[in-house]
């Protein structure tokens, strides 16, 4: 299997990852559940009340490690990836359609993505 067909497969079977923001009072990392939006954008779904999105809001430099131990089969073989770029707003369409695609992803998340408050973060890959 080659690189990118590893990484589509890794971003296919997880379902978490952890995000890492930094703001004025340091870094933070949050466990997030996630959903491939297309090749180069993967997003996530927040309160807009937290320290993640104020520290996404400060700086919009964002990664998120994604990895398979809980698949894998012996801490051996356990695979992981982390995916840096920047959160990107998009347009109201954009904000939709990532909703759409993390709630299709994660039915559990229907309550938090139904409420108007809940900022969308979307990750513009620029690097594995």
């Amino acid at each position: 299997m080659n690189a990118a067909a590893a990484i589509r497969q890794l971003l296919a079977d997880a379902s978490l990852g952890v995000l890492a923001t930094t703001g004025p009072e340091g870094p933070l990392t949050s466990l997030m559940a996630f959903a491939v939006e297309s090749p180069s954008h993967l997003v996530m779904a927040t309160l807009p009340d937290t320290r993640k999105w104020r520290n996404i809001r400060a700086d919009p430099r964002i990664s998120l490690l994604v990895d398979d131990r809980e698949t894998a089969i012996d801490r051996g073989s356990v695979r992981a990836l982390t995916l840096a770029g920047c959160h990107e707003a998009g347009t109201q369409a954009q904000r939709q359609a990532g909703f759409d695609v993390l709630g299709r992803r994660h039915p559990h998340l229907a309550d938090l993505l139904a409420r108007p408050e809940v900022a969308l973060i979307r990750l513009r890959v620029a690097s594995y």
